[in-house]
C-alpha cells in the first residue's frame, strides 16, 4: 500500500499529510506506558491491520489502532491507548 501521498482529516476539519511516523510513535508510547516489551516486528504486525485511505479521519485511525492492538493480544496497551485518548478528549473539551 502506497501511503506517503495520503491526507488525513484532523479533528478541527483541516487536512494534513498522513504520517506513519505519528502512528508508530503513538503505538510505541502506549507500549512504554505499561512497560510492555516492543520490537519492530510487533509494530509492523499492528500496522498491518490498519486500513489507511485518503482523507481518513484521525479518530478512525485511532479506532483502528485500538482494534489492532487487541487483535494482537495487547489488551493492557490498548487500554492505556484508550485512556490516553479519553484524557485528551476531556482536555480539549475543557479548553473549549
Amino acid at each position: 500500500m502506497e501511503i506517503k501521498n495520503f491526507t488525513i482529516t484532523k479533528r478541527d476539519g483541516t487536512v494534513d499529510r498522513f504520517s506513519l511516523d505519528k502512528i508508530m510513535s503513538a503505538i510505541i508510547k502506549a507500549f512504554s506506558s505499561v512497560n510492555e516489551p516492543l520490537d519492530l516486528g510487533n509494530v509492523s504486525k499492528i500496522i498491518s491491520h490498519l486500513n489507511i485511505y485518503n482523507n481518513i479521519k484521525v479518530e478512525d485511525i485511532q479506532n483502528q489502532v485500538e482494534v489492532a492492538l487487541m487483535k494482537e493480544g495487547y489488551y493492557a496497551v490498548a487500554k492505556s491507548f484508550m485512556l490516553y485518548r479519553q484524557q485528551h478528549t476531556e482536555d480539549r473539551e475543557t479548553l473549549e
